[in-house]
């Protein structure tokens, strides 16, 4: 199973790679409690599992926002029923208008 690790932890990890670390050394680091920066905060358990099977990168918060928002119209807006169209457009349009009034710019919401 991959687990899920920042994109910060993620960029570490493949800094760490890049610059010729083999996967046991930083886990020997994580485990000696030498590791800095982001990874330091990932049990060695689970970045074990990140050397070993790969993992999956979290979504930030603007991701989520706007897989969200795709999804009302993959989900909703995209049928033939008028009253689910209504709502659709409703809800995108809260969406926009929350993210307007926290002064938040999403590319492909709101931006």
């Amino acid at each position: 199973m991959k687990p899920t690790i920042t994109k910060e932890q993620a960029k570490e990890l493949e800094a760490h790679r890049r610059s010729g670390d083999l996967d046991i050394q930083i886990l020997g680091a994580a485990c000696d409690e030498v590791l800095g920066g982001k990874l330091a905060k990932l049990d060695p358990l689970t970045l074990a599992a990140a050397l070993i099977n790969g993992y999956e990168v979290e979504a930030t918060p603007e991701e989520k926002v706007r897989e969200y928002y795709e999804k009302l119209w993959a989900d909703y807006c995209d049928s033939d029923d008028g009253l689910n169209e209504i709502a659709c457009e409703s809800a995108r349009h809260a969406v926009k208008e929350t993210l307007n009034l926290l002064g938040i710019k999403i590319e492909g919401v709101n931006a």
